[in-house]
């Protein structure tokens, strides 16, 4: 099937030269004072290359896992025509800049994919560029990444995209943006990740209203949905290229297949390293055993084999013993690839050795078993990162099945690895990461370390980022206990990247607690909060029910108890109307705001202290809303001016708390000038807000 993904950059689109994403500075000419940054982005962006890497038949037969990674391309893309159809569309639309989210589960090919599209944008002209998050530039690094733009149209591909934070997503997709605005280039930019959870949509929404970037996002289908879900087809075709670069013969029957139905072999790596398992016990003479987790503890036994190996052989053995160099693999699968010196300190707390020759005599060993991708790092993890993860669960006690992997010091390391320095340290996003998604598949390590963990030292789970706490929240089963512990520490208002994880823990705890209290004030403020936190998070239509639930169980209360709840009744008013108006139910938006302002106002002739900062906020608010459903612009001057003039004594007076109030309040007065035509003033008074912001 031949596949068109798009048209070749028109002429007089060409860009010539290199993109630079970092800070290029030149400087001529300059009187006064001047202040660079220098900060890197928190990303790097390097020229895709799908060129599959070479592996010998002696490494792959050392080390079966490395088969199984994406980068050798040992078993060819298959498959995955209703995707790619999709992706083609995708690709080839008019939008000058779009994002796509592809989610699925780990395992389900979403890499080779990624590489496949890429490959075919390359054919017709197109670059193709890999981004990766930096949350912590290494030293001796490049400031700036340096990429060519051959032609009119790139392909942007982000790996792992639930797992950077949002802030530093959109950092990215604003320099992309630019990049059309400047370039005229055509623009992609292809997301991958396990799910879509929270934090797509609050990304979503950020990119479509602030940046004005084309998105979607669908789950890559199960094999039996996205083509014909022929898994012995897959099974065989797998076990034959493993067997010829292992060079081993195949039955004259051919390679049996296994058992292929559960639901666990839905994903293209389970069914791939089941065959490799199937072959490489076949050339070694065994027969593999029975159970669920049989294939992962045979390849994880393979690799204690290869630490042997190294550690016995007689040229150039390697120092290190296999016992000990299966912890520096644990280490290194939690911690990731990390400067040396950060490898020493993980060495250090996790308790495995001290930080003299010891740990560089490790970590040079470990080298030697996982060479590092990038040549700046070591502590290369294991890979695929299922394996990864079963390492950890299967060498931690609890679990169901019999391993030769399970050690009585796991769950001390790991706790050790991630408490004992003062601070977070520099791997605690990446480690708690591992042991959420693992948790997720290995119930026993959430139970056994991955819960105590965050119920002793919650910030850890904080520091890992909200796409991580967010996948936390979806542990099926998660102890309500750990969720409370961490509600305290979310920040009370709107934080880009802790909403996610805010309006998921929020909504497992709302539904809860809803089912154990009767209190109707303690249920509309359940509602309220809930409906506060998933707004935050881009999810407005979701949160549009319990805001309407707040607002009718305090207008209720109000009615017998006005003294006590007329300002709840307000205040939940407010926010159904910003709820309405960013649905577009107008009408209802403008009814709404404008009673909460209503109600402020008769609460502010009778005690002004109290609450002319909410008839402040009450009007800005309805003036807001009429803005955004494009109507009642005369009365939103009205209600705007008398928001700014009641803003102005409180900002003198407490300039930390409402100093941000008044400066947004005259942005929105610049949007009411805008829609009643009197662009000139408009633009004179954003002119003005711009310098006061750039000020000294």
């Amino acid at each position: 099937m031949t596949r068109w993904w798009g048209p070749p950059p028109a002429a007089g689109q060409a860009v010539t030269g290199s993109v630079v994403f970092g800070d290029t500075v030149q400087i001529a000419g300059v009187d006064g004072d001047v202040t660079i940054s220098l900060d890197r982005p928190p990303y790097q962006v390097t020229t895709a290359d799908d060129a599959p890497v070479p592996l010998s038949a002696v490494r792959a037969r050392a080390q079966p896992s490395r088969l199984l990674l994406a980068r050798h391309q040992i078993v060819p893309f298959t498959g995955r025509e209703r995707t790619l159809d999709r992706l083609a569309d995708w690709v080839g639309g008019d939008e000058p800049v779009a994002a796509l989210l592809v989610h699925g589960a780990g395992g389900q090919g979403k890499t080779r994919l990624a590489a496949h599209v890429g490959a075919s944008c390359a054919a017709v002209g197109w670059a193709v560029w890999q981004v990766t998050h930096t949350p912590t530039p290494v030293a001796g690094s490049p400031p700036v990444s340096r990429v060519a733009l051959p032609g009119g149209a790139v392909l942007a591909v982000v790996d792992y995209a639930d797992r950077w934070p949002a802030s530093a997503l959109l950092a990215l997709l604003t320099q992309l943006r630019d990049l059309h605005v400047r370039a005229g280039a055509r623009v992609r930019v292809l997301m991958l990740a396990r799910s879509d959870g929270y934090w797509w949509p609050a990304l979503a929404d950020r990119a479509d209203s602030t940046l004005s970037i084309e998105v979607d996002q669908f789950p890559l289908p199960a094999l039996s949905a996205d083509s014909v879900d022929d898994r012995p087809g897959l099974f065989a075709t797998a076990a034959g290229r493993f067997a010829a670069v292992l060079d081993v013969a195949a039955p004259a029957e051919g390679w049996p297949v296994p058992d292929l139905t559960a639901g666990r072999f839905g994903q293209v790596l389970a069914v791939h390293m089941a065959a490799l398992a199937e072959v490489d016990a076949a050339r070694r003479g065994e027969v593999l055993p029975g159970g669920p987790d049989a294939v992962s503890s045979y390849l994880l036994g393979r690799e204690q084999a290869y630490w042997h190996h190294l550690h016995t052989r007689t040229e150039a053995p390697v120092q290190t013993p296999p016992e000990v160099m299966h912890r520096a693999v644990v280490a290194a699968t939690l911690t990731g690839a990390q400067p040396r010196s950060e490898a020493r300190h993980a060495l250090t707390d996790a308790g495995f050795t001290d930080t003299g020759p010891a740990a560089d005599r490790l970590i040079d060993d470990h080298t030697t078993c996982y060479p590092p991708s990038d040549t700046q790092t070591v502590f290369e993890p294991l890979h695929p990162d299922r394996l990864g993860e079963d390492l950890i669960a299967l060498s931690t006690p609890g679990h169901d099945s019999s391993s030769r992997l399970e050690r009585d010091w796991t769950p001390e390391a790991i706790t050790a690895l991630l408490t004992t320095s003062e601070a977070p340290p520099a791997w605690t996003r990446s480690a708690i990461t591992v042991l959420v998604e693992a948790a997720h598949r290995w119930p026993h390590l959430a139970t056994t370390v991955l819960y105590p963990l965050i119920q002793t030292h919650p910030q850890l789970a904080i520091t890992a980022g909200g796409a991580t706490l967010t996948r936390l929240a979806s542990i099926p089963g998660i102890e309500l206990t750990i969720l409370e512990t961490l509600e305290p520490l979310l920040p009370p208002d709107r934080h880009i990247d802790l909403d996610i994880a805010a309006a998921a823990i929020t909504d497992t705890l709302t539904h809860h607690r809803l089912t154990h209290t009767t209190d109707p004030a303690h249920r509309a403020h359940l509602h309220a909060n809930h409906a506060w936190r998933l707004a935050n998070a881009g999810q407005q239509q979701q949160a549009l029910a319990p805001a309407e639930e707040a607002a009718n169980i305090y207008r209720r209360l109000a009615e017998t108890n006005p003294d006590a709840y007329l300002p709840n009744l307000a205040m939940s008013l407010n926010n159904l109307g910003n709820r309405l108006s960013e649905l577009g139910r107008r009408e209802q938006a403008l009814t709404t705001t404008e009673e909460a302002a209503n109600i402020y106002r008769r609460l502010a002739e009778t005690n002004p202290d109290a609450y002319l900062p909410n008839l402040a906020m009450s009007l800005w608010a309805y003036a807001w809303v009429c803005v955004n459903v494009h109507t009642n612009l005369p009365q939103a001057l009205d209600s705007i001016t008398e928001s700014i003039t009641l803003y102005h004594p409180l900002a003198e007076q407490l300039p930390q708390s409402f100093g941000g109030q008044l400066f947004s309040a005259y942005r929105t007065l610049a949007d009411v000038l805008d829609g009643l035509g009197r662009n000139d003033e408009a633009a004179d008074l954003r002119r003005q807000l711009d310098e006061v912001t750039s000020g000294p």
